[in-house]
């Protein structure tokens, strides 16, 4: 029930009209991730995007599912001698596990960073988080964070490699806390 939700979610966004879509897949040991982003039009707002995606990990039978949504609005930093752009925004969470589920309104930002000499390789991340006021069901924290190094194999298509930590805090009658800490790589497509 929870992928076709999230999967129904994600085909929902990618039929929305919206152009300059990114598709950004990653790999650990043992996760894999998905995400969907891209503009959305609000009037004569520019900047606000949508962010859809799913985390899948089999690390030692946890089977944990996590399906995001998020809001962001995004644009320049203004930084003189680099290329800097920033998002912030809203990221809510679904999260299941056996013996564990419920989710959480996450509050965060991500940024990509680009030297004009080196405009090919960049450091990208981003980090979410949400206290036990913005969690339910069995979670009582969540937090959401990556940082990796990428390269533009060509203006459309990056490969990345880095770091990614997804952790929730879990109410203590329902077990110990949820985690998925990992190395990983990736692909990051524009289309």
């Amino acid at each position: 029930m929870f992928k076709k939700i999230a999967f129904a979610l994600m085909l929902g966004l990618a039929s929305a009209g919206a152009q300059a879509e990114t598709f950004d897949l990653n790999i650990s040991s043992d996760a894999v991730r998905a995400a969907l982003s891209g503009p959305l039009r609000f009037g004569e707002t520019n900047g606000a995007r949508y962010d859809a995606g799913y985390l899948y990990t089999d690390d030692q039978d946890a089977r944990l599912n996590v399906g995001h949504l998020g809001l962001m609005v995004s644009g320049d930093a203004g930084a003189r001698s680099a290329n800097v752009d920033v998002g912030i925004g809203l990221r809510a969470a679904a999260i299941d596990q056996r013996g564990a589920d419920g989710g959480a309104v996450s509050v965060g930002g991500e940024f990509d960073v680009r030297l004009p000499a080196l405009n090919r390789l960049g450091l990208v991340g981003y980090v979410f988080y949400a206290p036990e006021v913005l969690a339910f069901g069995d979670i009582d924290t969540y937090l959401d964070a990556a940082l990796t190094i990428d390269y533009e194999i060509i203006r459309n298509a990056s490969v990345y490699a880095g770091y990614r930590q997804v952790r929730a805090g879990v109410d203590k009658a329902s077990g110990s806390d949820l985690r998925d800490n990992s190395p990983i790589v990736g692909l990051r497509l524009q289309f």
